[in-house]
This record gives structure tokens, sequence and C-alpha cells, in this order.
């Protein structure tokens, strides 16, 4: 048994290697296995468990294997466990607004897991044709974008008048057109603050994100190496050099399959399940019009607050 009166984060990690190692990958623990404790809290393999039914049993895999996760989890459900033992020695569980939010509570849990179940259930044929007819349609929309590559200097106009940046912009870009080495010059000269992990590389210049004048100037660059004049954009002087364009590549039906099918394949399950729930929503409705008036002014008190939003309302 796991024992801290602080915190569980140095434990954690080793006991998350030992819980996910491959020699206990085929021989689960039991459901009563403690994991951790802490004050009058325990944490069993059952907590983990119930605290993870949320999650599709197909992601909870990944979503487990990561130390950190594990340690935030375990901790969490740690806090909620104290916490609620503190809140039952105050007899806050025993007013029947509390005992109806629980039975709420389970009745959101029992709805996905029936969506999920339902989903997992579900026979939706064979769709590779409709798949194939889907590519076929539009196999552009497949292809992998084409992009063009390129690395900048920035002088920026921050630090210095526009005179003072335009001159040292030309400077570098002289220095740059006679063949010196061009991500020296970006680590010598740039004042992008990513240059350190990217080395003014962009990798693709003409990207939505960037904004229109440096586009414009990746536009007017033909030749792989060409070194542009100076681009003036609201950040500073910009010098760019293209470092290649890599056309759109088209992909086979094959390559691109597995991705349509899963796509299509969640595409029809959340369809039949919207008419599930559309069929429930049109079953007749009863309600009595005063009663759900009065809803309205249920709970205005004395002093005003402003609107909150409900955890599982919408």
């Amino acid at each position: 048994m796991l024992k801290s009166s602080r915190s569980i984060a140095f434990v954690i990690p080793v006991f998350a290697c030992a819980l996910f190692s491959t020699a206990h990958a085929g021989q689960p623990y039991p459901e009563d296995t403690v994991v951790a404790s802490r004050g009058t809290a325990t944490v069993t393999m059952l907590d983990v468990d119930a605290a993870l039914i949320g999650v599709p049993p197909a992601q909870r895999g990944n979503f487990m294997n990561s130390p950190k996760r594990i340690e935030e989890l375990v901790d969490r459900l740690l806090i909620n466990k104290q916490m609620a033992f503190e809140a039952r020695a105050d007899k806050l569980d025993q007013n029947a607004v509390y005992k109806r939010a629980v039975d709420q509570q389970g009745d959101r849990i029992l709805t996905e897991q029936l969506v999920q179940k339902r989903r997992a259930d579900m026979d939706i044929g064979d769709v590779e044709q409709l798949a194939r007819e889907r590519y076929q349609i539009n196999p552009d929309s497949y292809s992998i974008p084409g992009h063009t590559e390129v690395r900048h200097i920035l002088i920026n106009v921050s630090d210095r008048s526009d005179e003072e940046a335009k001159t040292l912009a030309e400077s570098v870009r002289a220095k740059a057109i006679a063949g010196e080495d061009f991500v020296g010059l970006v680590k010598k000269y740039s004042d992008d603050r990513s240059k350190d992990s990217n080395e003014g590389l962009i990798p693709d210049g003409e990207s939505d994100g960037l904004v229109p004048e440096f586009i414009s100037g990746v536009k007017g660059l033909k030749t792989k190496g060409e070194i542009s004049p100076l681009i003036k954009t609201s950040f500073g002087y910009h010098i760019i050099k293209l470092v290649d364009r890599y056309p759109t590549r088209p992909q086979s039906f094959d390559r691109v399959k597995d991705r349509i099918i899963t796509q299509l394949s969640n595409s029809i399950r959340d369809a039949r399940m919207k008419e599930h729930v559309d069929q429930l929503k049109g079953m007749e409705l009863k309600a009595t019009p005063e009663i759900v008036e009065s809803l309205r002014t249920r709970y205005i008190t004395g002093e005003s607050s402003p609107a909150v939003e409900v955890p599982g309302v919408k």
C-alpha cells in the first residue's frame, strides 16, 4: 500500500510504470486492489475504473498511458473522497435535493453508457463501397496539400526606428544575397522570438495564418534559394528565402480507405443515435404551463447575480 501525508507525486511515476509494465499487462489487478490512500481516503482499482466510465473503452489505453495523468487522476479522487468524508460528517448527504442530484448524475452516466453500447453494437454493414463512392466524387479532397517552405529574418520596428530597421534589414539582405549562410544570419540578426527553435523556418509560407504582406512576398519567389526584396509588415521588415515548393500530391483510395471508412462509420452511428434522440423528443410532452413558468422566479433571491452554467444542463 502506498502512503503519503502530502502529495503522491513522487510515487505515482514509479507506480504507473509498474502498473502498466509488460509483466502485468495480461494480469490486471483485482478491483479491490488499493492504488493509494491519504488521510481517510482510499482509492482502489474499482475507483479508477469508475472514474474512466465516461471515456470510450477504445480510448482508455492511450488516455491512461501517462504517469502525469495517472498522478492527477488519483490525486483528484483522493481529494474528492476526503472532502466527501468531511461533507458526510456535516450531514450534507441527508437532504432530498442531494439524493435526487445523485440520481440525476447516475442517469447521465447510464445515458453515456447506453450511447457507447449502442454505438459499439450497431450493425452498419460494409461501408467500403460507400467509402469508395465518396472518394470517387472528389479524390482531390484527399490529396496531401502542397506547401511552400521558407526561412525568414525579421528586423522589428519595436526596438528601433523605421529608418534604422530598414537600413539594418537592407544590410542583412545584402549579406544573404552575397551568399552568407542564411541560418547563420537568422541566428545573428532575426528578432523573431521563435528563431532558436525553428531557425527561421516556416513550413508553409502561404498559410492563411500569416499576414497578407508576408504571403504576397512568398508568392513572388519563383526559384529555389531565391531571396525576396524587403517585405514590410506590422512586425517590421522581413527577408525571405525560398527553401522549396512542394506540389499537391494525390493519394490512392487504398491509402485513404481506412480514414474514410472510419469517418463514414462514425457519421452513420452519430446519425442513428440522433434519430433515436429525436424520436424520444417526439414523444408526447405533458406539462402544466403555470408550473413551468414558475421556474423563472423560483430561485430569485434579494440579490441578483449573473447567470451560471449548470453542469450537465444545456
